[in-house]
């Protein structure tokens, strides 16, 4: 039997659409790069094949996901496991699918970190079942959004103490280079894998290789944004930062993001010039005492928010399962280590050792606010345990999280994205680095030059960036989208797309003393 995630029954056909949700813009191209049809009967006998007795498949539920096709299998002796199929979007063909296994297998032999158990998977689309697939047991538990909303402050407090002990057994492991870890048999191509030593890698069977994200792809193809274009692994920061350079160099020949908008984005000429500074700067941005403490290369689940996160039913304290760990980096650590996304602080959130408190003036606030003021400082006092845990017991993510200094941090960060972000972010980056070369401890002359017209220049495009920032945070929170446009299923679609429009009127007025009608509704990130 085929079912979607809410029980009712689905065709073939549905199974291998997308039909978790829909999209405000570009619905089409979305939905289509989500679609993948595959031999469903060689689906069952492979999961069948891992049953003690060759038990048939009863049932498939549809999970859907952000990337991947998610299934949840069922088999006739009452084994679940869970089938994910690879999507367009999901990363570069075979690398990705190769890229989670290894590291699925490579965190349970040499890690606690409870993560799903790999039981097989296979990377050449070709084969039986017709699609990059990976096949790994249910995890345990119940997803941490379903009782986050009600723990009370001491479990939210021990859950994150769980979750620090966690992270630290992934800062703990020094890889050599930056990229993705794969087994050895996966890359083919000695210059293109950095084996791990034996004190990593006692059986000889892992290496770091090219990275693997959709960022290296156009994400409607199959195929890479650029053929030979090199994608790791890289030795040192230096060779990492020519190597996320020329990706965004690739990308500039791809069509701009439907809403990013030209002073945001920049000319062709502008990346360049920006890409070539950052070339230009690094090697002398990683003699800094910064880069020399926090380069280490890790492996880091970037993406910690609620659904990833699994928990004991009976205590839900304790951490049973952490999912999603597609397209996972080894990278510097600076640039891995954040805040996890539902441990985001707060807007009034002050660092250092003062513990959130309730407002002096609680007893005198109405109900409302008295509620309101609860859920903050719950939400503060969770985020505080995050900070003061990884104080007190790794060091190593506190320095790059909340020591390290932000204006390096961003030339690495943004360097590979400057086609899809606009070139904005990047260059003040640079013009920051540049502007307190020498307040921030650097002794040669800095090797790149900025002049008062291009800071003027770049001010004004700054003060603009910032209202289109503005504008795309408030569209995406009123909504409940992000920035593709997703609506959830279940929400009336019609209703939201007539929501858009009236929200788009509403900012018009709102903001009319700064921009014109005009501008707004060119900056207006989901155009009815």
């Amino acid at each position: 039997a085929l079912t979607a995630s809410t029980g009712a029954s689905i065709t073939e056909d549905e199974l291998f659409s997308y039909t978790n949700g829909r999209y405000l813009v570009n619905e089409e191209q979305q939905r289509r790069k989500r679609y993948v049809k595959f031999d469903i009967q060689a689906l069952c006998r492979t999961v069948s094949a891992l049953t003690k007795d060759g038990a048939p498949v009863s049932k498939i539920d549809k999970m859907e996901g952000g990337f991947s096709k998610a299934l949840l299998v069922t088999t006739g002796d009452g084994r679940e496991v869970v089938a994910k199929i690879r999507t367009l979007c999901a990363g570069r063909e075979k690398l990705a699918t190769a890229s989670e296994a290894a590291v699925l297998q490579y965190l349970r032999e040499h890690t606690t970190v409870p993560i799903p158990k790999l039981l097989a998977w296979n990377d050449d689309p070709s084969n039986s079942v017709g699609a990059e697939y990976i096949i790994m047991e249910k995890a345990p538990g119940t997803q941490l959004y379903k009782v986050w909303d009600v723990m009370k402050e001491y479990d939210r407090i021990q859950l994150v103490v769980n979750l620090v002990k966690i992270e630290k057994q992934l800062s703990a492991i020094k890889f050599p280079a930056y990229g993705c870890l794969y087994f050895r048999h996966s890359i083919a191509k000695e210059s293109e894998r950095i084996l791990l030593d034996a004190s990593l890698d006692p059986t000889a069977s892992f290496c770091i290789g090219p990275e693997c994200g959709p960022a290296w792809t156009d994400g409607s193809s199959p195929d890479d944004i650029e053929p030979g274009l090199a994608a790791g692994p890289w030795h040192d920061l230096v060779q990492l930062v020519i190597g996320k350079a020329q990706r965004s160099n690739a990308r500039s020949r791809l069509p701009i993001a439907n809403n990013t908008i030209p002073f945001v984005h920049g000319s062709a000429a502008q990346h360049t010039s920006a890409l070539e500074a950052a070339i230009k700067l690094a090697p002398s941005l990683v003699k800094h005492d910064h880069f020399q403490k926090l380069s280490d290369s890790v492996l880091w689940h970037t993406d910690l928010h609620l659904g990833n996160i699994y928990v004991s039913a009976e205590d839900p304290t304790q951490i049973t399962c952490v999912i999603d760990w597609q397209h996972t980096l080894v990278s510097p650590v600076f640039t891995q280590a954040r805040w996890p996304v539902f441990l985001q602080p707060p807007g009034g959130y002050s660092t250092g050792m003062e513990i959130p408190k309730l407002p002096e003036d609680f007893e005198e606030l109405d109900p409302d606010d008295k509620e309101l003021a609860r859920v903050q400082k719950l939400e503060a006092v969770s985020s505080k345990a995050y900070e003061l845990q990884n104080s007190f017991n790794n060091r190593l993510v506190y320095c790059a999280i909340w020591q390290f200094d932000a204006r390096l941090r961003e030339v690495f960060r943004r360097v590979g994205d400057t086609w899809d972000e606009g070139i904005v972010r990047l260059r003040e980056a640079l013009i920051a680095i540049h502007q307190q070369w020498e307040v921030m401890g650097f002794l040669t002359q800095c090797p790149i030059t900025v002049t008062a017209e291009e800071v003027a220049a770049h001010a004004q495009q700054f003060d603009k960036c910032s209202q289109w920032v503005e504008v795309q945070d408030l569209a995406k929170k009123l909504l409940c989208t992000d920035g593709y446009g997703w609506i959830m299923p279940g929400v009336d679609f019609a209703w939201k797309q007539d929501q858009n429009k009236r929200l788009l009127e509403l900012a018009i007025r709102h903001f009319e003393a700064q921009l014109s009608e005009d501008e707004m509704r060119a900056i207006w990130p989901f155009p009815p």
